[in-house]
């Protein structure tokens, strides 16, 4: 039996808006105790790792492992259906269908039938980061932005008490620069100077699918090392983390 109820459909539009700047399909892995998702882009340069805690949700029901499979177009239609204060439930349907239903006051129901899965399991990363800090989203979003003005690669640098973004192109450079007393950094560990080059396309599309209620971000980085964007969905521990491979040179 699966029954996931939702009165909050906000960490939905979060999940598929995430998933939608990597993937075409979604697959999602439902556990007695939480939904988890770990896909890689056609290109293998970035990785949404999806961690959704069955506490975080209203009502949860799973008697054992599955996986359902849609395609992202299909569920994220359903999922505009429901309005604030709607209540969204998601169910296993006949042969190969899935239920959802939207209830406030009256209810729809919809059947999306899941598509053959071809999921295989990916291992996440295994990197000892040498720098980590905390910044809100709309630090690093506007930070991005402006990098995207000149440069379609941003360099992240980390020092001892301080984090710079930066990127350059034969139209100019921009560098912006944080330290812990400026109101956008909150917290940085850097065991040593680390300097590595990403996407600004890639990190941008995931930063623009986070909603604005998620307050702060967790990076992770190093030289010439993956990043690692990690992003609370909500205040009861389930989380996305995004890996994005370096630009080398």
């Amino acid at each position: 039996m699966l029954q996931v109820t939702s009165k909050d459909v906000n960490g939905w539009n979060t999940v598929i808006k995430a998933a939608s700047a990597l993937l075409e399909e979604i697959a999602l892995e439902f556990h007695p105790d939480k939904i988890t998702m770990r896909n890689m882009d056609p290109s293998h340069i970035a990785m949404l790792n999806l961690e959704w805690l069955a506490q975080s949700f209203d009502g949860y029901v799973c008697d054992g492992e599955y996986i359902i499979t849609l395609r992202l177009e299909d569920l994220a239609n359903v999922v505009k259906r429901a309005s604030k204060g709607d209540t969204m439930e998601i169910s296993l349907g006949e042969g190969n269908s899935v239920v959802i239903k939207v209830r406030n006051g009256y209810q729809r129901e919809f059947t999306l039938h899941s598509l053959e899965s071809s999921h295989t399991a990916v291992p996440l990363p295994k990197v000892n980061f040498a720098a980590k800090v905390v910044i809100t989203l709309k630090g690093f979003r506007d930070a991005i932005a402006d990098i995207a003005t000149v440069s379609d690669q941003i360099v992240i640098k980390g020092e001892s008490g301080s984090l710079t973004l930066s990127g350059s192109s034969e139209y100019g450079n921009v560098k912006v620069t944080m330290t812990t007393s400026t109101s956008e950094l909150k917290e940085i560990d850097i065991a040593d100077s680390s300097t590595a080059s990403y996407s600004v396309e890639y990190l941008e599309k995931f930063i623009r699918s986070l909603s604005t209620s998620t307050d702060t971000l967790s990076i992770q980085f190093g030289n010439r090392l993956p990043v690692k964007v990690e992003a609370p969905i909500d205040q009861k521990g389930s989380k996305l983390e995004y890996y994005l491979a370096p630009r080398v040179e």
